[in-house]
């Protein structure tokens, strides 16, 4: 079992089918799911498929930190507080390295 560090998981790859395949794996490991066909499901594109005032985790296959920076103020809260935040990335900038616990392809 995943140590859960209260931080924003992000799975780095810049493929997307294999972002999302990852993260379905770690959705596995977090119990999640039972397997990653499962957890397929429970990801999204994007974060505006989501409502975040009523969401008991987060899973987006596409997101960029250099967004808005509110967003990335909510995830962190959010993550902090215990709610799991997976979200796939190309590459996690460095000012956002000390929220995030990146995982990678080599990781699984």
């Amino acid at each position: 079992m995943l140590k859960k560090e209260n931080k924003i998981f992000a799975v780095v790859c810049t493929d997307i089918q294999m972002r999302k395949v990852l993260m379905a794996r770690l959705a596995v490991k977090l119990g999640f799911a039972v397997i990653p066909s499962d957890a397929m499901k429970l990801i999204r594109q994007d974060l505006e498929d989501i409502d975040l005032s009523t969401s008991y985790f987060v899973m987006v296959s596409n997101y960029n930190f250099r967004g808005a920076v509110h967003t990335n103020q909510k995830l962190y809260e959010m993550a902090a507080r215990g709610i799991a935040v997976i979200v796939g990335v190309k590459s996690v900038p460095r000012e956002f390295q000390f929220i995030t616990q990146a995982i990678y392809p080599e990781d699984f």
